[in-house]
């Protein structure tokens, strides 16, 4: 599957309210798959935040202080899940996206593209200390 195609796949399974385009070719592209959807483009401070941020050509000829700055800006104040489309000669790679939170959703060798995804909701697991067993008892606590 090319990563067109797997982009297509993934707004349609993702289905978003709302789609923030951070490119000409994500208006394009969104606006293909999913006709009724509202697509806006990368306001600085929107009203409100979109469902889902789509990027194509967003970090191209960009270096890497200004990614990780776009990146950044669209997960705190644009949306809480982001769609990239990564050329391989992008300034950030793999380990960098890990790191940002992204997970590597596919790959498009014959391209020489990568697709990251970021979900506010699912970028961390839940450690296992981090339940009811090891909370304290208060009721058993004497001054």
């Amino acid at each position: 599957m090319n990563w067109r195609e797997h982009l297509r796949t993934r707004l349609l399974d993702l289905r978003p309210e709302s789609v923030c385009a951070l490119d000409a070719a994500a208006v394009q592209l969104a606006g293909d798959v999913l006709p009724g959807t509202p697509i806006r483009p990368p306001d600085p401070r929107p009203d409100s935040p979109c469902a889902l941020a789509l990027g194509i050509d967003a970090l191209k000829g960009l270096d890497a202080v200004q990614a990780e700055q776009l990146i950044s800006r669209t997960r705190l104040y644009l949306a809480p899940r982001i769609l990239l489309a990564v050329p391989s000669g992008c300034v950030l790679d793999e380990a960098m996206f890990r790191a940002l939170g992204f997970s590597l959703d596919a790959t498009d060798a014959a391209a020489g593209l990568r697709i990251h995804y970021y979900d506010l909701d699912t970028y961390k697991t839940v450690p296992d200390w981090l339940n009811a067993r090891f909370w304290a008892n208060p009721e058993r606590w004497e001054p």
